[in-house]
């Protein structure tokens, strides 16, 4: 059985770094982004290829970043404040399959620097859960930009990379995740 979990594990990565190259490429290779019509309210959600780093155990792992969303209001044409969740989901190989949960629910202030760079700040709760039901909660930060690979109107594609580190007790959880998602705008 160990065999078995090891390779399912090594081919869940090897999935996910595949959807990762894939999302990036798609956004190198040019989508349309118009001139966003951005104002009132907004909602996001995204979801991607994560990493997750535990101080604690000092382990990293890959996952999933996501399911992550958003909603708010645009305060101006680029500034808009938000209640967001950002976090990852991994298995750690620690002689036996553990699996963690972790992330930031905070509100947020997203800056839309051009039509298609945005970077994204906030502060609140950092969290995580294991399997075996232990958790933790704490002081979180989400930090966070996204490049928008198409537009139309009020709809966003975008790709991004989001920071979110918990600081929990026995230790801090780097949550990394490289995503692709919607705005609502």
């Amino acid at each position: 059985m160990g065999k078995e979990s090891i390779g399912m594990g090594s081919l869940r990565r090897r999935m996910l770094v595949r959807v990762a190259i894939g999302i990036f490429a798609i956004a190198i290779g040019g989508g349309r982004a118009f001139a966003q019509d951005r104002g009132g309210f907004t909602a996001l959600v995204d979801l991607g290829l994560g990493v997750q780093n535990d101080s604690a155990i000092e382990e990293t792992a890959v996952g999933l970043a996501g399911l992550n969303f958003g909603v708010g209001a645009f305060l101006t044409e680029n500034l808009a404040v938000m209640f967001r969740i950002s976090g990852t989901n991994v298995g750690y190989d620690l002689g036996v399959d553990y699996g963690q949960v972790s992330g930031v629910a905070a509100p947020t202030v997203q800056f839309w620097q051009s039509d298609k760079f945005n970077v994204e700040a906030g502060a609140g709760l950092g969290y995580w859960r294991g399997d075996n039901d232990d958790a933790s909660r704490g002081f979180g930060l989400i930090l966070g930009a996204g490049y928008s690979i198409f537009n139309r109107g009020k709809h966003n594609l975008q790709v991004g990379l989001q920071y979110a580190p918990a600081f929990t007790d026995p230790g801090t959880v780097h949550n990394i995740g490289f995503t692709f998602g919607y705005q609502f705008q």
